[in-house]
């Protein structure tokens, strides 16, 4: 079983687990897989379970809910089954419809002998002696959980060993097997909570959760919590924490990514370095833009990882589908506008400029060039081309109008391109430079 370093349970929280289950050591604390011997409170007898199988919510054997019961009459059968040709032994209470012999004759076994015994626990004791020795002669098992679902592990072939050899062992376990065990006094104790409730909590918190409502009772039902690390809410079981050791699973992501970012920071900035970037922080994964200085125009910009390392232009300054910063002073000067800071590099980011009525204002390439004012105190008309004007842009961009100004630079325009092919386009994106028709772009001498 994998074990995970500095994760062993302190002795002292391993005895307050057991003692919270009804169970008091006799011996010191060694691993959580190592059976514990320990003497039940309440019944009083001696047992030997692991601290796993305390956490996961079991406890004394004889005290059990469930299964067979160890501390009342049950019997060690030997059956066979005819047409699998199979020899089984198994242990089961002496009386009820439901006991395990019961069901298992509806199945086609038969019974070859039976013998009772003052509690399970001895009768468990001779069966497990047998089935150690058909174990160690390499008999057992003999059907799959298949043919069988339950029991299939003790069954043996009736061609290797008979019903009656099998039972011979019975007989010399039970002369060899020591004192039998006390039955115990009145019913069976019904379905209890072994764990503590505050016990639970504790260790809840020690384990980094804060509980948000009361144990629900059980180990494996869900527990909601609250992660005092990042404060996500969650619903973990107990038994996924004590056994387990289930942490948050935000912090279990943030703790991979980080180790995914160390692992892949040098060669994600031996990258950033080969296309022109210098990052001025450290690597903070392959999605998350990465603040760098580009070595060709020296301003800073925050590509991502992942688009410079499938070929994206880093810099979003020097990108061939942005605009210069001359292009772009330039249209800015043609509406009136002059550039109080170089172009911010995207069309969609504020400019601060002054109007050529002196007031300052913050306006966007893509107003200006839709026609826009861009001022608020400016009194030029509301914004709309001269046609005149319109056509004469037209014209020098290569571009002959073959009707009137629509009227709005968004507004399609039936015009003639420079080799003599009719296109529709837009003043705006005329004014953007892209003004060229699909055979003019393919062909750059044109």
């Amino acid at each position: 079983m994998r074990t995970a370093a500095g994760r062993r349970t302190d002795p002292d929280i391993a005895v307050t687990a057991m003692r919270a289950a009804g169970l008091e050591p006799l011996e010191p604390y060694a691993t959580s897989m190592t059976a514990w011997r320990c003497r039940c409170t309440t019944c009083g007898n001696e047992v030997s379970p692991t601290l796993m199988k305390i956490r996961t919510g079991g406890g004394c054997k004889f005290c059990a809910t469930h299964g067979i019961d160890l501390a009342r009459p049950s019997k060690v059968y030997v059956i066979t089954h005819r047409e699998w040709q199979a020899v089984k032994i198994g242990i089961g209470a002496c009386t009820g419809y439901t006991s395990r012999l019961i069901q298992h004759e509806r199945q086609g076994w038969q019974l070859h002998q039976a013998r009772e015994y003052a509690t399970g626990a001895a009768a468990y004791d001779v069966e497990q002696a047998v089935l150690g020795r058909l174990r160690q002669a390499g008999l057992i098992p003999f059907l799959t959980s298949d043919v069988m679902p339950n029991g299939w592990t003790e069954t043996c072939s009736a061609a290797r060993v008979t019903a009656a050899e099998v039972w011979t062992m019975v007989d010399e376990e039970t002369r060899n097997s020591a004192d039998p065990y006390a039955p115990r006094v009145g019913d069976r104790p019904r379905a209890a909570v072994l764990i503590d409730a505050e016990a639970a909590a504790a260790e809840m918190r020690a384990c980094g959760y804060e509980p948000l409502v009361p144990y629900p009772g059980r180990t494996n039902a869900t527990w909601p919590s609250r992660c005092m690390t990042c404060g996500h809410e969650g619903r973990p079981t107990f038994n996924a924490i004590r056994n387990a050791g289930q942490r948050c699973r935000i912090c279990r992501a943030k703790e991979t990514q980080a180790k995914r970012t160390a692992t892949s920071a040098p060669k994600a900035g031996e990258t950033m370095r080969t296309a022109g970037l210098e990052p001025l922080e450290p690597y903070p994964g392959s999605s998350t833009p990465w603040q760098c200085r580009c070595t060709t125009c020296g301003r800073e910009t925050s590509p991502t990882y992942s688009n410079v390392n499938s070929g994206s232009r880093g810099c979003r300054f020097c990108a061939l589908n942005s605009a210069t910063d001359e292009r772009a002073s330039a249209e800015m000067r043609a509406a009136g506008f002059e550039p109080l800071e170089p172009y911010p590099g995207r069309t969609t980011d504020h400019w601060r400029c002054r109007c050529s009525c002196g007031n300052e204002v913050a306006t966007r390439l893509p107003s200006i060039r839709s026609g826009t004012t861009g001022c608020k105190k400016c009194p030029r008309s509301g914004g709309r081309t001269d046609p005149a004007a319109a056509a004469a842009e037209a014209r020098s961009a290569g571009i002959e109008p073959l009707e009137p100004y629509p009227g709005k630079t968004t507004d399609r325009w039936r015009c003639r391109c420079r080799c003599s092919t009719d296109i529709t386009l837009t003043l705006t994106s005329i004014r953007g430079g892209r003004a060229a028709c699909g055979t003019c772009s393919q062909d750059p001498t044109r």
